[in-house]
């Protein structure tokens, strides 16, 4: 059974979300902010929904979506379809492999300044065998394109090997400062992994224990593939409510940058206070999250959101 002072916790971190959501984005104060843990029994989701044909669908109203959490259907306490700002966070390799598209994603980058949210937080590290803040944190509406676009070229040399687990790290290590709810970490690169100190699985662990949705642009070297790595492009994108892009070639990058800014604006937000879990006794429990759209005309659509979350549970739930 809940204690008091847990449903009073989850109330008031909803009322916080409710706040944050409804108010002017200028007036967003940062120990507002909901998680999509659920310390305090709070979830947030950011939904995207698209038809067959990959048309964003909006105009959608909250009895429209169904929300399984561990099995069970949710009630959901809060619904937005407004357009929220987000903290976007690029993480750039700026290894070797990076050299035949460095131009082109400098350029893609500054387009998608000019696509987003005008209250956007954006920052930018890049990764070889160092990471290092190449940019920000600055809100898109006070930056200028020029100097963004001479810093980046001067920042990305692409030289060196490539620590991309490490980058990762230090990327989701970033947004936990992060200045919005709406957490988006965009990861360039082929992939592959050669200098890290950190292994494979603790990225894994930090990307489903984040708040990050991850969009991942896999620039694969057609005569270098075996150095490259898609799948793990693929599962960090799929696991966080994200989307993969592997561009043919270097024609087609803007088109992937340009995708993902239209994904973060499209995204309808949704919170619930979970049912209580099972009685088991583990401290860490990774719990299920499924969300499913009822067209009102009956065509059937593609629903993304991240696949789950891990609860922590409170020393009154362990006495």
């Amino acid at each position: 059974m809940r204690s008091r002072s847990t449903v009073l916790i989850a109330v008031a971190v909803l009322t916080s979300t409710l706040l944050l959501l409804t108010s002017h984005s200028s007036r967003v104060r940062a120990q507002d902010k909901p998680t999509f843990r659920s310390h305090a029994e709070l979830v947030v989701l950011h939904v995207s929904v698209r038809d067959r044909s990959g048309r964003y669908i909006s105009g959608l109203q909250k009895d429209a979506f169904t929300v399984i959490d561990d099995g069970k259907p949710q009630t959901l306490e809060m619904f937005s379809a407004d357009e929220v700002p987000a903290t976007v966070g690029f993480l750039i390799d700026n290894s070797n492999s990076m050299r035949p598209n460095r131009d082109s994603v400098v350029a893609s980058s500054v387009s998608f300044l000019k696509n987003s949210h005008p209250q956007d937080e954006v920052f930018v590290l890049t990764f070889n065998d160092t990471i290092r803040r190449a940019w920000g944190p600055s809100v898109v509406q006070d930056m200028d394109t020029s100097a963004f676009s001479k810093t980046m070229l001067e920042q990305i040399v692409a030289r060196g090997m490539t620590a991309i687990y490490d980058g990762i790290l230090a990327g989701l290590d970033w947004l936990q400062r992060a200045k919005h709810t709406r957490q988006v970490l965009i990861v360039v690169s082929d992939g592959g992994d050669n200098a890290s100190k950190s292994k494979v699985d603790d990225v894994l662990k930090r990307v489903h224990d984040s708040d990050a949705t991850v969009y991942t642009v896999a620039l694969i070297d057609r005569l270098m593939v075996r150095e490259g790595n898609p799948g793990l492009m693929k599962r960090l994108a799929k696991s966080t409510g994200g989307e993969f892009y592997e561009p043919k070639d270097v024609d087609d990058v803007p088109d992937a940058f340009e995708k993902i800014a239209k994904d973060i604006r499209s995204a309808y937000t949704l919170a619930y206070i979970p049912t209580a879990g099972g009685a088991g006794a583990e401290e860490r429990r990774r719990r299920t999250v499924r969300v499913y759209v009822k067209s009102p005309d009956g065509r059937t659509l593609d629903v993304r959101t991240r696949d789950g979350y891990f609860e922590k549970k409170t020393s009154e739930d362990r006495q």
